[in-house]
């Protein structure tokens, strides 16, 4: 029986079929770190969801948690954050919210940051900095208080997006081309003097901080590195080793990963691409079968990006919700690996939407997640068998094409070797998981009827999923899927057998 390690991929569907079609939606793709593993790399389930709290407002726009400092007692005190609507929420590990104010609102997401403490006369008053709906506020940490920042509001001030850095709050006017800086430690007091603009590039689209203290500002097509020199009166200044020759598409879909950041960009001429800054050195990341997709999107300027790590994987979620899709990246994945889409499956239309939850951070051991379309903000998990809604999770894994110089081939065996005798572990345990296959002839164009094979009932660990008698092709695709509610879907390998002599 012959290996078919190729089966185990990403989704990589070229502008040719013939070249390439294949698809990894609700998997990714985890590298065996084991010299003696069964096979080098195999297919594991993305997390599914359950709701942790639901708040009265929609429209999910913003999530942050951040360990900030108590008064009188100066403890580090965990809190947790969500825009949904108009509102600013607090939420708590006990499942229940609480709602600390009113925002402006309009369709872009909000923004939250925090300066951890406040000013030096009272060091134990920390500070949030949020932007919504053009506006920027400050919340006191210590009062609870939420107040907006007249002074930006009365100039007329655009606030798009905000940030903290080297204690000094953000707030970044797209429509000015203007980032303006707070008072030290103080993000209720800003001097409108105190701000910078673009000193090479063309105009700023999109504003983020790096884990080194960086301010990121991609352009239009250009893009500058700023960073602390320590200046007076404005202390931020270019740094002239992070011009960049990409600017930003989507001014929301910069996120900071890990160590670096990454967005979706675009070059003077022309090319759009997501790209990675890692230092002062940008990296194409997207592939050419994502950038040749993006090009049939209706826009690309309200894509969204998130981040979160999880069993040493850190993903980069890609969210455009024009186009009713979520990318994913995963560096740790393989080269030509790294990229899988996620999706909820909408059994009625029989369709993916986008991934709804959208906004994330890590609050109290839990990683959540704010629905972008309803009030719920989820606990997420890999152990966590449903979707929203308690949708079920479609997984869907489509092989590249196996062909011969075009000419018919023979396949007699189709066999998946994966983790097996994972039915449900509560009662009712209801039928063993199946698991789906269909068949194309000439690379994905078209399909075959269904087919299942049974992943056994639980504790049935010896079960083999197979299909006998797959046909003969030219151009041969097999594309399984899996939607029972169990949390083990674990792929990792395939094998087929073909009559003795054929090459393929």
């Amino acid at each position: 029986m012959a290996d078919f390690s190729a089966f185990v991929g990403g989704s990589y569907q070229a502008q040719s079929p013939v070249s390439d079609n294949e698809e990894l939606i609700n998997w990714f793709v985890e590298v065996s770190e084991s010299p003696g593993a069964t096979a080098q790399a195999s297919l594991y389930p993305t997390p599914g969801v359950t709701p942790f709290v639901v708040v009265p407002k929609a429209n999910g726009r913003a999530m942050f948690s951040g360990q900030t400092v108590s008064h009188p007692a100066q403890a580090q005190v965990e809190q947790c954050f969500a825009v949904f609507g108009d509102g600013l929420y607090e939420l708590f590990a006990d499942g229940t919210s609480i709602l600390r104010g009113t925002l402006a609102v309009d369709a872009n997401p909000a923004t939250i940051s925090t300066n951890g403490y406040g000013s030096a006369s009272d060091s134990g008053r920390g500070q949030l900095l949020v932007t919504s709906g053009g506006k920027a506020y400050c919340y006191e940490l210590e009062t609870n208080v939420l107040t907006e920042i007249v002074t930006l509001t009365n100039d007329g001030i655009h606030a798009l997006q905000g940030a903290c850095v080297s204690n000094y709050f953000l707030v970044f006017d797209r429509d000015r081309n203007t980032v303006y800086m707070s008072f030290l430690l103080d993000g209720s007091r800003w001097d409108l003097s105190q701000y910078f603009q673009p000193s090479i590039t063309n105009p700023w689209q999109s504003m983020a901080v790096s884990p080194f203290g960086q301010i990121i500002l991609p352009g239009v097509t250009t893009g500058e590195i700023w960073y602390n020199a320590g200046t007076f009166p404005i202390p931020f200044a270019p740094d002239m080793s992070g011009m960049m020759a990409y600017g930003c598409v989507a001014t929301f879909s910069i996120a900071v990963v890990a160590d670096t950041v990454i967005w979706v960009a675009k070059s003077p001429d022309g090319g759009i691409q997501v790209m990675q800054l890692r230092g002062y050195r940008l990296e194409r990341i997207s592939t050419h079968a994502m950038e040749f997709e993006g090009a049939t999107y209706p826009r690309l300027d309200d894509a969204i990006g998130q981040a979160y790590t999880e069993q040493g994987h850190t993903f980069y979620l890609l969210t455009f919700p024009g186009a009713n899709v979520t990318w994913c990246y995963d560096e740790k994945a393989p080269e030509g690996r790294r990229w899988h889409k996620r999706g909820t499956w909408i059994s009625e239309k029989g369709v993916y939407d986008y991934w709804r939850p959208v906004f994330h951070c890590f609050a109290f051991n839990r990683h959540l997640m704010a629905d972008r379309e309803s009030g719920t903000v989820y606990h997420m998990a890999s152990r966590l068998p449903l979707d929203v809604d308690n949708r079920v999770i479609r997984r869907l894994r489509r092989s590249p094409t196996l062909q011969n110089e075009n000419r018919l081939m023979i396949f007699n065996w189709f066999e998946l070797l994966m983790q097996t005798g994972i039915g449900q572990d509560a009662a009712p345990y209801g039928p063993p998981p199946t698991v789906m296959l269909r068949l194309s002839k000439d690379g994905g164009r078209t399909w075959g009827d269904e087919r299942q094979a049974s992943a056994g009932k639980l504790g049935a660990y010896q079960t083999s999923v197979y299909w006998p008698r797959v046909g003969q092709a030219a151009q041969r695709v097999f594309e399984v899927t899996v939607s029972d509610p169990v949390r083990n879907w674990r792929i990792t390998a395939a094998y087929l057998r073909v009559p003795p002599g054929q090459r393929g």
